[in-house]
């Protein structure tokens, strides 16, 4: 059966896991309709590789974009790695002409900043 695409849109690893925990609650309402074997596997990846909560990880996402002029794409890395050192940091964003030339300072005030919104 051919599923017809609604929206399209980035998200990270701890809202995939949000929305498939609520597919799956949905699903154990109807009996007739069972997760499929790639849907399985899909939420023991992101149940196993999720690292904050939902609401936590969009908070993130919204101040790495809002504080630093992130795009968004950067941000999700940033989330789904949830780097804890400088060195991590840089890794990831040293494609971004802008982000790339912050200080080591600079990038751990940002990964500061990103431990404040999980406490």
């Amino acid at each position: 059966m051919v599923k017809k695409i609604i929206k399209e849109e980035m998200v990270s690893i701890p809202e995939v896991k949000e929305i498939m925990e609520e597919l799956f609650e949905k699903m154990d309402k109807i009996e007739s309709i069972q997760p499929d074997p790639f849907q399985e596997a899909t939420y023991e990846y992101v149940h196993n590789f999720s690292k904050m909560s939902s609401d936590v990880a969009k908070n993130i996402m919204k101040m790495l974009v809002k504080d630093y002029s992130m795009d968004l794409e950067y941000a999700i890395q940033i989330v789904n790695i949830d780097p804890n050192y400088h060195q991590e940091l840089r890794v990831i964003l040293e494609k971004d002409p802008t982000l790339r030339v912050l200080s080591k300072e600079e990038l751990e005030i940002m990964i500061q900043k990103i431990r404040d919104l999980q406490a």
